[in-house]
């Protein structure tokens, strides 16, 4: 009998291909397991990355939300004169003009000078126009105007407070002095009744700030503010001299204020020093000894402890 030969592989051979496909199949397992590993990190950093973004761009949204409603605030006021000016305005005809702010001038004076006519559109009332219609009048400082639906302009204005007249010598004209010591010229009617100042100012110049000391602490007391016509304030002669000068000579009056007290009454030493409290000692002399005062032709008030009299002009 022939013998068979058997198809099986030795053991020996078998073991080794056994151990390399399981170990295919561990490497296979852990790549797979890696791979999932990668896949689910990565979808886990998308998502986080996800809500940061969208917790930034809601904090963005509520830093600019309050930012936005402001603008939109502020465009909102900006833009709404222009339409109500369409919405209430348009085809409205001008039927009054209401003017607040006149003391020295009047409401008639404020309207003719602004010379706008009754019909006339109020949306064709341009602020511009109003402003270069008042700069004819020279006691308007400043205006400001508000159109109302129904026809009425509003103008409020500020006036300029006048505190003396100014003689100009060259010409004899008067010009009005304001608070600040400004000239300008206007009508003096509108000013009341005013302290005269005489003397030189340089071109461009106003009034000194001790002159307008001068003429505030005359106000201040009723026997010389009764009647500021009366008073005539004239200026030092010579500007640039700075010490007084006692010595009864013509000089002394040169060389510092005067207050002039009517026509035919005294002339008041001044000075240029210790105004306030000179024009108080004045004010309580003529209050006190007024029949002293009336024979006198000139009042030295440059003494610290007294006041000199004199009944005659002073030479030199």
């Amino acid at each position: 009998m022939s013998q068979k030969k058997s198809s099986r592989r030795p053991a020996t051979t078998r073991r080794p291909n056994a151990t390399i496909a399981a170990q295919s199949r561990a490497k296979r397992a852990r790549d797979h397991l890696a791979r999932k590993r990668s896949q689910e990190m990565n979808r886990l950093e998308r998502q986080r990355g996800r809500a940061a973004s969208s917790s930034t761009r809601a904090q963005t949204r509520g830093r600019l939300t309050p930012i936005l409603i402001f603008v939109a605030f502020a465009a909102g006021i900006l833009l709404a004169p222009l339409f109500s000016r369409n919405l209430l305005y348009r085809g409205s005809p001008l039927e009054r003009v209401a003017v607040q702010g006149a003391t020295a001038l009047t409401a008639a004076d404020v309207t003719t000078t602004l010379n706008l006519p009754a019909g006339r559109l109020l949306d064709s009332i341009a602020t511009q126009e109003i402003r270069d219609a008042v700069e004819a009048e020279p006691w308007i400082e400043s205006i400001r105007s508000l159109r109302l639906p129904g026809g009425t302009l509003i103008v409020a204005i500020v006036e300029r407070e006048a505190v003396a007249r100014w003689l100009k010598r060259d010409s004899g004209e008067i010009e009005m002095i304001d608070e600040r010591g400004v000239r300008f010229s206007g009508r003096s009617e509108p000013g009341g009744p005013l302290p005269l100042v005489v003397g030189s100012l340089d071109e461009g110049r106003g009034l000194s700030a001790s002159a307008i000391l001068i003429l505030d602490e005359l106000k201040k007391h009723a026997i010389l503010a009764e009647d500021p016509t009366a008073l005539t304030l004239r200026l030092p002669a010579n500007a640039n001299a700075m010490a007084e000068t006692t010595t009864g000579t013509v000089d002394d009056e040169l060389s510092g204020y005067v207050l002039h007290i009517g026509e035919t009454g005294p002339r008041a030493l001044l000075g240029k020093r210790f105004l306030r409290q000179r024009i108080a000692r004045l004010a309580a002399l003529l209050e006190s000894d007024e029949s002293r005062i009336q024979d006198a032709r000139l009042i030295d008030l440059r003494y610290a402890d007294r006041a000199v009299l004199r009944s005659e002009p002073a030479s030199g």
